[in-house]
């Protein structure tokens, strides 16, 4: 029952939420970690066993995050305190579903990873491709905050580069050892629909995570095959990007390189708000609030989502956590890279080339501390130290 709550949770995205202010929100996938923890902790009588060094370091990483926004040098009020420390209580969470899951509960996760990742990206392949027909206009959700996205596969993320993300981590595993969970046929069924759905993400970031992966993967399998077929993938994607680019964006006037343009104004905009207080940060999640008070962006694009994070992954850390949080990140991805290469089983495999994906994904997008990806990264973490 707990492998089926989180493939249902993370394929219905957020199109399952329960909205709190203008922006924020609790998830399906957020309630269903916190009941499996809850459910967990009373099972194992709290009783954790010591975490390994990599999610110890996850935690305190946590720890320091929690004191970046208590000494925040901004202004803020308990409302905007509240909202800013829901999010490391969701990262906390998802750490926490990891101890339980270390510690001996919820053996059937563990048991059924490749089931759970891969069986959720095709849920997010399928919806989005049935989005894309019947939805290809997601205009009407920009005064929810949310980018007018128009003719590409938002899926159930609503966010075409997250889900593009999210689709090539699970081609991955379908390219492995661990995907072979389907008959021959099912699986070249299941990865053609997913790649289908990638490519029509037309997210430039996503085709970087993939190209690096496989490339990553290939290296460590020491494949050729794997090797060429992400370069089919990543030249097939820019093939059909093209076409798009000529027959859809341009006639409409949608103008891809401005937000490309965007990224730069966010990067610059990121590196000042760190300045502003480079040991412990302005405070972990309450970066939009920091571009307001120093006057760092215009008010209509702090109104939107994008507003409440930097394009980067690893500058947001640095800007909202300081030099104390950025190294007890630096020492957690660390430790998370030095157990998984102790480990030459196939998850570990998949894990190293997830991550060497992420990294350069992550400098255009916040894949990193993006719940689902986060999730991946745990469950594929967990599935190493099971392996060990």
């Amino acid at each position: 029952m707990a492998s089926i709550a989180l493939i249902i949770s993370l394929t219905l995205g957020q199109i399952a939420k329960f909205p709190q202010g203008s922006q924020g929100g609790i998830t399906l996938l957020d309630i269903t970690v916190v009941i499996l923890v809850l459910i967990s902790l009373f099972k194992l009588k709290f009783r954790l066993k010591k975490p390994p060094l990599w999610l110890l370091a996850a935690l305190i990483f946590v720890s320091a995050a929690t004191l970046s926004l208590i000494l925040s040098p901004l202004n803020l009020n308990l409302t905007q305190y509240l909202q800013s420390f829901a999010y490391t209580l969701r990262l906390l969470t998802y750490i926490l579903l990891g101890w339980v899951i270390y510690s001996g509960a919820l053996t059937e996760i563990r048991k059924n990873t490749a089931k759970i990742l891969t069986f959720s990206g095709l849920g997010l392949a399928a919806l989005g491709l049935f989005q894309l027909i019947l939805l290809p206009n997601l205009g009407f959700l920009q005064n929810q905050g949310w980018d007018p996205h128009f003719f590409r596969t938002a899926s159930t993320l609503l966010d075409p580069n997250f889900t593009g993300a999210y689709l090539a981590l699970t081609m991955l595993v379908f390219a492995t050892k661990a995907g072979k969970i389907f008959p021959k046929k099912l699986l070249i069924l299941s990865f053609t629909i997913t790649y289908l759905a990638f490519v029509t993400t037309f997210s430039r970031s996503s085709a970087l995570l993939l190209i690096v992966a496989f490339s990553s993967l290939a290296f460590l399998k020491r494949s050729v095959k794997l090797f060429l077929l992400g370069l089919f993938l990543f030249f097939g994607f820019f093939l059909i990007f093209n076409t798009y680019q000529k027959s859809i964006a341009l006639p409409r006037n949608i103008d891809r390189e401005h937000s490309a343009e965007a990224r730069f104004d966010t990067w610059q905009q990121g590196f000042e708000v760190f300045q502003k207080s480079p040991v412990l940060g302005v405070g972990f999640n309450a970066y939009r609030y920091a571009l307001d008070q120093y006057n760092l962006s215009l008010p209509e694009f702090l109104q939107s989502r994008g507003s409440s994070t930097n394009d980067s992954s690893l500058l947001y850390v640095l800007a909202t956590t300081g030099i104390i949080g950025f190294i007890a990140y630096l020492v957690f991805l660390g430790l998370l890279v030095r157990h998984t290469l102790s480990s030459k089983e196939e998850w570990g495999i998949i894990l190293i080339a997830s991550l060497a994906g992420l990294l350069p994904n992550s400098f255009f997008i916040n894949s990193l501390f993006y719940p689902w990806i986060f999730l991946w990264i745990v469950l594929l973490s967990l599935k190493v130290t099971a392996d060990r």
